[in-house]
């Protein structure tokens, strides 16, 4: 059975931060966890991943000891058993406006008696059943899965209270992109009214005593992130990349 040393780091109050990887690429998630990210962000909602794909990734994360987080396209457990059964150490729901959404997601997680997980002692989660009872793993992976709902949209702002308490949450994870989108400013990530609603779900979720994730956008803004409050930091694997490479040839003078 697997232990979250993610989980374990923000129980400890470590600060953290995780890498989006947008490409199918095993390899590059076993560098990144080489150099030391707590966490992989897999993307199932927007870059083309699936609970089959997801397995690679998901393996060359163990191999680093590092967490692998999913996010997958909707509230749907059908979707989030597969990702668990295949390993995920957590899963980020897209788009959580209430706290009923936020119960039924960790219900989702769970295994009964405190959710509606199916059971299957054989999967690869459970380490093919070989290493534990189906009963002591059962019980282990209540407590190790890291439930992580994303608050995106203006309309679950006068909720945050309710969703951040909700029995279950571990992180509470804000996307000011499409925040703006829902508050009809495209493009508007820094807009004030947007950064107002982080503000937000920043509080609540610290007045809940959960940790808050964010995306920086590059390593200064992951320093004020942090002096924020922000515990759990994304960082794009794609955004790193391009920006190391571009300005690589820059500094080359290429003609």
């Amino acid at each position: 059975m697997r232990t979250n040393s993610l989980k374990r780091k923000l129980a400890e109050g470590k600060r953290v931060c995780g890498a989006l990887v947008e490409f199918n690429c095993p390899e590059l998630i076993e560098i990144l966890g080489h150099l030391g990210y707590d966490f992989v962000f897999l993307d199932g909602q927007h870059c083309g991943l699936n609970p089959e794909s997801a397995r690679s990734l998901i393996r060359a994360a163990d191999g680093t000891g590092m967490t692998s987080i999913v996010r997958v396209p909707r509230n749907d457990p059908a979707t989030i058993l597969e990702y668990l059964d295949a390993g995920a150490g957590g899963i980020i729901v897209p788009n959580i406006v209430s706290r009923a959404e936020t119960e039924a997601m960790v219900a989702a997680m769970k295994y009964p008696p405190v959710g509606i997980r199916g059971g299957f002692g054989r999967s690869r989660a459970s380490n093919y059943g070989i290493t534990q009872t189906q009963v002591e793993y059962f019980t282990k992976m209540n407590d190790e899965v890291l439930a992580i709902p994303l608050v995106e949209d203006a309309a679950a702002l006068p909720n945050l209270d309710a969703i951040c308490s909700t029995p279950g949450v571990d992180i509470v994870v804000t996307g000011p992109g499409d925040m703006a989108l829902s508050m009809g400013i495209p493009g508007g990530w820094k807009d004030p009214r947007v950064q107002a609603g982080v503000a937000q779900v920043l509080a609540a979720a610290t007045a809940a005593g959960k940790p808050a994730m964010i995306v920086a956008l590059d390593p200064a803004d992951g320093r004020a992130l942090y002096a924020q409050g922000f515990r759990a930091l994304i960082v794009s694997a794609c955004a790193t990349f391009t920006a190391s490479a571009r300005d690589f040839l820059q500094q080359i003078g290429r003609q």
